[in-house]
């Protein structure tokens, strides 16, 4: 004999049970997929660090050369040219306008402030500079901004290679010894050269005579005037046609570092030459 027992609301029970059973599984499961985190809640955040403040020394294009002409107590002027090389070096000319023949020239090395603003010579004097963007200001001894009516010359600009010299800007004066004519080297234990006194007069040796006369400079325009040499005999074959035809053919110089080049219109350089340190250097 069998028995049955149906008790009240039984059903609903069960399906309740088996309903939650399976959210649980199924949280349990969504739970069990999710990706461990890459970096334990413990551990603090990276910070970055932060960007250095920008100078002279790292957001400036400070190498090169520059020019300027300041207050000399004694002479018209005193014109500086300053080269400055990335690997910290430098060459400097002073020439005193009206009182010397060559300038005076100094090379060494130069250092940063520490806050990337000025930097400072090497030489006796210990020169400073303010550097800007495409300019230098010169310094007093205390490296101060030198105050007055004359504040303004104290700037050096810098030059641009790539375009003819400017009378105002560039040191011709001095001696120069060739090393390419019309477009052809030349030995460099040759002993050719030109050499300018602020004067406005020329001497040189072509090889075999020497050489003298006047020039006009006016800007970039260079012109000789009659030049004279020497008649001796020469028994070699020298430069001597081709450097006196180049002469009278120019019409224009640039300056490129210490690199003369006489040049006609913007046609290729006549002749270049390159700088003769002084007995100083």
């Amino acid at each position: 004999m069998r028995y049955s027992v149906s008790l009240p609301g039984s059903r609903y029970h069960f399906k309740n049970m088996f309903y939650l059973f399976c959210a649980a599984t199924g949280m349990f499961m969504l739970t069990a997929c999710q990706p461990e985190s890459t970096r334990p809640a413990s551990e603090p955040a990276r910070q970055q660090s932060p960007t250095p403040a920008d100078t002279s020394q790292n957001a400036l294009d400070w190498p090169g050369s520059y020019q300027g002409v300041i207050p000399c107590a004694d002479c018209p002027g005193i014109k500086l040219t300053l080269q400055l090389q990335a690997d910290q070096r430098y060459q400097l000319a002073r020439y005193y306008q009206e009182r010397a023949d060559e300038p005076e020239q100094t090379e060494g090395e130069f250092s940063w402030s520490s806050d990337g603003r000025q930097i400072t010579l090497d030489d006796a004097a210990g020169t400073q500079f303010l550097v800007g963007e495409n300019r230098l200001l010169l310094l007093d001894p205390q490296g101060q901004k030198i105050e007055g009516e004359l504040a303004a010359q104290y700037w050096l600009d810098k030059q641009d290679d790539t375009t003819p010299a400017d009378a105002d800007s560039v040191i011709i004066a001095g001696k120069w010894q060739l090393t390419e004519l019309q477009q052809q080297q030349v030995d460099t234990d040759n002993k050719v050269f030109l050499q300018f006194d602020p004067a406005g007069r020329v001497t040189g040796y072509t090889g075999c005579n020497s050489l003298t006369g006047p020039y006009q400079l006016h800007g970039s325009q260079l012109s000789f005037g009659p030049l004279a040499t020497t008649r001796k005999a020469c028994l070699e074959e020298t430069v001597e046609p081709q450097l006196l035809d180049a002469l009278s053919k120019v019409d224009n110089i640039s300056i490129a570092a210490d690199e003369l080049r006489l040049n006609r219109a913007r046609m290729a350089p006549l002749a270049r030459f390159s700088r003769v340190p002084t007995a100083a250097e």
